[in-house]
């Protein structure tokens, strides 16, 4: 149980002295306190997706099947979880959002305005800022901050006066009232990432996050609030130590690390990877109990988390899940594996399995949420139109490589290759070409391949550069990103995949020791040798890692030192992407892999 407080108005009124009689001092009331019931509604890392997204799922439907059989859905988007909120909210809901903007073409064209839009129809209780809020920097968030009219929380984040955020509505809490009972909501944001990976300005300045929650439940227990909530964008592992190290919390709602979290056993079934349970559960120091949720990614779904609180403000029980939302129409695979609709027995199966699921359900758009969509839906899609060429086989964007030996089909990011590839073609001064994975946020699918598809993947207002580097700085770059990629911020997007550079990954290497064999490829003589340590190279990067985020501390050393080793090409990220289907690339057509042109000969895991 909590420690019941005293309010300062009780307090100020009474006797808590002992007198020289040695009576004993007057019995303090108990803080009155009542218990409610609360429901929470919540999503996390929705990157700009709002439409719904085709998606296979294993249902059991088939009665005549041995096991579940694909069915293709769609999933999703921001219209069912408007109406699915509208269902479920009543007086004692909080809807929640832990952040995250970016990641398609409706941030790439609109930059956070429908985000906002949405989010202001939603209603949202409160939202809490991610760290790809600050993609353009303090002075669009600000203009962002403007145009919502619901809370944003950063307990953690203090802007000075030399930024544009100064001043704006950044809330370190919000308290709500569920039943005549206060409930705080506490916000934190992750402070390396934010820093490291996004445009954040240096007038911006961060307290620690688990020092900047135990001063806000301080706070909150001197008020005599015992039911506290922490919105979170720190990532599922981040909560964890944040429960385990922080007294006085009751509920973390998550973001960041996109887990998807379940109780119910249904989602594994379906084919979906599990990262824990829902709620997951952690002991705070006192050893009581911290529940942590999280809704997997892209508004993919709803969580749903019912809490009951007894009159000390503990969780007395608690239980919810992540729930799927999805449309009533639904595709099968026929006798040639070829998609089609579903016949009407089969739809009728498919509902009926349903039905029987808690993580599944379908639900109608709203249509409100459509008529918001609907004028940047069709700006959206005539831009869309242009065809830029083909894709010949799916290059994937799997960030951190899987083990592969020299000679085996390797792993990774293809995607992050062929971005590396467009640099290189497009700046013919570079030897080589660095590319961040989390720079590149889709795959490149098999088949056309449009202006949409580039942006998609490269969303981020970034510019193309190039910096002079030696040998041996290049060494130290590539190694200081992948110590990043595996470190403690988790910030898995540092990982470095390039062109005309290739090498031996080892991961969880000594730091500095990670990267072996680096080659270099010649551009006049296209061969393969070892790169010459103490020789320069033209370097071409993004604007953002070449101001040393993501762990890429080199590339801003040599910017600091050596100014003149610097160019800023002022093309746009994507550009050099679309150029490379429309003019370099024969019959404007990406073949499959060429595995000796990769920049990862192979891929091991130190003992």
């Amino acid at each position: 149980m909590k420690p019941a407080l005293w309010s300062l108005p009780v307090l100020a009124g009474m006797l808590v002295a002992c007198n020289n009689d040695n009576k004993p001092d007057p019995v303090l009331p108990l803080s009155s306190h009542q218990p409610i019931s609360l429901k929470i509604l919540h999503t996390n890392d929705h990157h700009s997706y709002f439409e719904s997204q085709t998606m296979d799922l294993a249902l059991n439907y088939d009665t005549e099947s041995q096991g579940n059989e694909r069915v293709r859905v769609q999933l999703g988007g921001f219209s069912r979880i408007a109406s699915a909120i509208e269902e479920y909210r009543d007086a004692n809901t909080l809807v929640l959002n832990s952040g995250e903007l970016n990641g398609t073409l409706y941030f790439s064209l609109f930059k956070g305005k429908v985000d906002i839009q949405v989010f202001n129809y939603l209603g949202l209780d409160a939202y809490q800022l991610g760290n790809h809020e600050f993609d353009e920097g303090d002075a669009h968030l600000a203009e962002l901050i403007d145009m919502a009219s619901f809370p944003i929380l950063a307990g953690n984040v203090h802007p000075t006066e030399k930024s544009p955020l100064y001043g704006k509505p950044i809330l370190p809490r919000v308290i709500k009232d569920i039943e005549g009972e206060k409930v705080a909501i506490i916000g934190v944001l992750k402070v390396e990432k934010t820093r490291e990976s996004s445009m954040v300005s240096d007038q911006v300045n961060f307290t620690d996050e688990v020092e900047s929650v135990k001063a806000q439940v301080k706070e909150l227990e001197a008020e005599d609030i015992n039911k506290i909530i922490v919105l979170s964008h720190l990532g599922y592992e981040f909560d964890q130590q944040l429960a385990s190290q922080v007294n006085g919390i009751d509920v973390i709602i998550g973001g960041d690390t996109h887990d998807v979290l379940d109780s119910t056993g249904e989602l594994t079934g379906m084919g979906i990877a599990v990262d824990g349970e829902y709620p997951t559960q952690v002991s705070n120091p006192e050893g009581k109990p911290v529940y942590i949720a999280q809704a997997w990614e892209y508004a993919k779904g709803l969580g749903r988390l019912n809490v009951n609180f007894d009159a000390q403000g503990n969780v007395e029980t608690i239980q919810g899940n992540l729930e799927l939302l999805v449309a009533d129409q639904f595709q099968v695979q026929d006798a040639e594996n070829k998609w089609v609709a579903a016949d009407q027995s089969q739809q009728q199966a498919i509902l009926q399995e349903i039905g029987t699921l808690t993580s599944i359900r379908t639900i109608a758009a709203d249509p409100a949420v459509d008529a918001i969509l609907a004028p940047y839906k069709l700006e959206l899609e005539s831009f869309k139109q242009s065809q830029l060429g083909q894709v010949d086989q799916t290059m994937p964007f799997t960030r951190i490589p899987a083990a592969f030996s020299n000679g085996e089909q390797p792993s990774g990011s293809y995607a992050a290759q062929v971005v590396a590839d467009a640099f290189l073609h497009y700046l013919p001064k570079a030897d080589v070409a660095i590319q961040n994975a989390g720079g590149v946020r889709a795959e490149l699918h098999q088949g056309q391949f449009t202006v949409a598809d580039a942006y998609q993947i490269l969303p981020f207002s970034n510019t193309v550069v190039t910096l002079d580097l030696t040998g041996e700085e290049i060494l130290q770059v590539l190694n200081e990103a992948l110590d990043y990629a595996q470190g403690i911020s988790a910030s898995t997007g540092a990982f470095p995949y390039s062109s005309h550079l290739r090498y031996d990954v080892v991961l969880n290497a000594s730091t500095g020791q990670g990267i072996k064999n680096l080659e270099v490829k010649d551009r006049r003589s296209n061969q393969w040798k070892p790169i010459d340590l103490q020789s320069i190279y033209s370097v071409a990067t993004n604007s953002f890692t070449a101001l040393g985020k993501d762990g890429y501390l080199t590339f801003a050393k040599v910017r600091e030192t050596r100014p003149d080793a610097f160019e800023q090409s002022d093309v746009v990220y994507a550009v050099p992407l679309l150029e490379y289907f429309r003019d370099v690339l024969p019959n404007h057509s990406l073949p499959a892999l060429d595995w000796q042109e990769y920049c990862l000969k192979s891929v091991s895991i130190a003992p």
